[in-house]
Parts: structure tokens; C-alpha cells; sequence
């Protein structure tokens, strides 16, 4: 029996070209197959939002995107002005280079900070998992459980390798029931969203979502 794969997609358009039209198509597929969300740059969360309303789409949005090299208060800046906007969850990306030093001070500090910052709120943990050792996902991972996030997930989709089932796996083992998972990048049909989903992913990113349930397998990423 097939899974009601629509109710773990958020909807993804994070193209920098994106003009209007291109968010109507995709909060019309959205609507159309009961999507989790849609994903989208947060100059679209206005626009977006009234489209949305009286259906049970939400709206995720990405911040420190896509390098999470912006200071920490930036980042909370940009999550407050998200939540004012309309933003429903928000995908955060780490500062891979804090994780690469291990710095548990300065990540420590941020991931706090935008938990105090967001509450009542979704929050994801991106982790550019292509980016790291296998070490250093458990050791973001861990830092991500004990600050109460509630999402930490795997890719951006943005130049680096995307989601895979071994990384998926390794998240899954570091934060069991306490945080969720989401499998972002490079997921582009029915076969590969149940895999990453029996690996612990509970949500998929992906641009590719209408493909994915009508069973088509798509070339196409964000």
C-alpha cells in the first residue's frame, strides 16, 4: 500500500530567477495535492500567504540561505521579520565552518538564540550533510536534539551532494523521537521519498513533489 507521500512534502521553489507566476504554479499544485507546505524565499512569504489562506498549506521559508554564514543576530533578525511576514516554519542553515571547528560556544550560542527567537514556530536545522563527516552530522545533530529544534535536515540543494539514505540514517540515530527529520535534495521520485522516509525522514523537500506522486521521476531540482 503507497504512502500519503503528499503529507510529508514541502513543496520546494527556491529558484533566484522565481517571478510570481512561478509561485502561483506551485501554490496551485500545492493546494491541488494537499502538500505540507510550500518552501520558498522569504520575499514571497507576503505574497504568498493570502493565497494560502482557508486551505491547510503552510509556509516554510529558508533563512541564512544558502551558505549559513551570516552572524547570528542577522539570522534572528531575519526570523523575526519572517514570523511577522507569515512564515509558518524556517529552514535554518548552519555555519558549516563552526561545525567543522567544533566551535560549541558559537553554535551553542545561535542555536538557542533562534529557538528563543522562533517560539511557537517550526524550526529546521539544515545541515549540509554533503559538506560534512560523518562525525561531524552526529556531532550537529546532538547540538540540534539538546537545543530543541524541532526539524534537522540533511541539504540546502544547493551545490552540494543532496540527501542520502546514510546520512538519513545516521540523524535518525542521534535524534531517535525527540527531533524530526527532513530529507532534502536531489529527491525526485515515489521510490526514493519511501526510502528516505523508512531511513527516519518524516518530511521531503523537494521541487519535485507533484512528480513524485503521479510516479513520474523527474531530472529537475531546486
Amino acid at each position: 500500500m503507497k504512502l500519503n507521500i503528499n503529507e510529508y512534502i514541502d513543496h520546494t521553489l527556491l529558484k533566484r530567477d522565481a517571478v510570481s507566476a512561478d509561485l502561483d504554479k506551485i501554490i496551485e499544485e500545492a493546494i491541488k495535492h494537499e502538500f505540507k507546505t510550500i518552501c520558498i524565499h522569504p520575499i514571497w512569504i507576503e505574497y504568498s500567504k493570502p493565497k494560502l489562506k482557508d486551505t491547510n498549506v503552510k509556509i516554510t521559508t529558508v533563512l541564512g540561505f544558502p551558505y549559513g554564514t551570516q552572524t547570528t543576530e542577522s539570522k534572528v533578525f531575519e526570523a523575526k521579520d519572517a514570523i511577522k511576514k507569515g512564515a509558518d516554519e524556517l529552514d535554518f542553515v548552519s555555519a558549516v565552518s563552526k561545525i567543522h571547528e567544533k566551535d560549541d560556544k558559537y553554535l551553542v550560542n545561535e542555536l538557542k538564540l533562534i529557538r528563543k527567537s522562533t517560539k511557537g514556530k517550526i524550526i529546521k536545522l539544515i545541515l549540509e550533510t554533503g559538506l560534512l563527516t560523518k562525525d561531524e552530522i552526529k556531532y550537529i545533530s546532538k547540538l540540534a536534539v539538546d537545543a530543541n529544534w524541532d526539524f534537522i535536515k540533511t541539504s540546502t540543494g544547493i551545490g552540494t551532494t543532496g540527501a542520502k539514505i546514510e546520512d538519513v540514517k545516521i540523524m535518525k540515530e542521534i535524534a531517535g523521537n525527540k527531533v524530526q527529520i527532513k530529507a532534502s535534495g536531489g529527491v525526485r521520485s515515489y521510490d526514493e521519498a519511501v526510502k528516505m522516509i523508512k531511513a527516519g525522514a518524516t518530511r521531503i523537500g523537494t521541487s519535485n513533489g507533484v512528480d513524485i506522486i503521479e510516479g513520474r521521476i523527474s531530472k529537475s531540482d531546486y
